[in-house]
């Protein structure tokens, strides 16, 4: 099992390079749910939520195993999430 957290970094960097190819690029644009939205960004909302869950299950089960490689993916996966958050100007926050 050591290749399943070097296969969750490798997503996770690669929805970090693919969150700033969205932000910074522009396509083709569908309906999807009710929502209009570029065609890149499904992907990326799928794999923003579906991956910091897998990493924290792992964290969590393999608590005798150094796990740097998804402390590693789940930070970013923190990072995507928050350049996500400023990109469709979501706040989370609002006092």
């Amino acid at each position: 099992m050591t290749t399943k957290n070097k296969i969750y970094l490798f997503l996770s960097i690669l929805v970090l390079l693919l969150t700033f190819v969205g932000i910074f690029q522009n396509f083709d644009t569908i309906h999807f749910i009710g929502f209009e939205t570029e065609i890149i960004w499904i992907p990326i909302w799928i794999a923003i939520v579906v991956l910091p869950l897998l990493n924290l299950y792992e964290i969590a089960v393999n608590q005798d195993d150094y796990s740097k490689y998804y402390w590693l993916s789940l930070f970013c996966n923190v990072i995507s999430i928050f350049f996500i958050l400023r990109h469709f100007k979501i706040e989370l926050l609002n006092l």
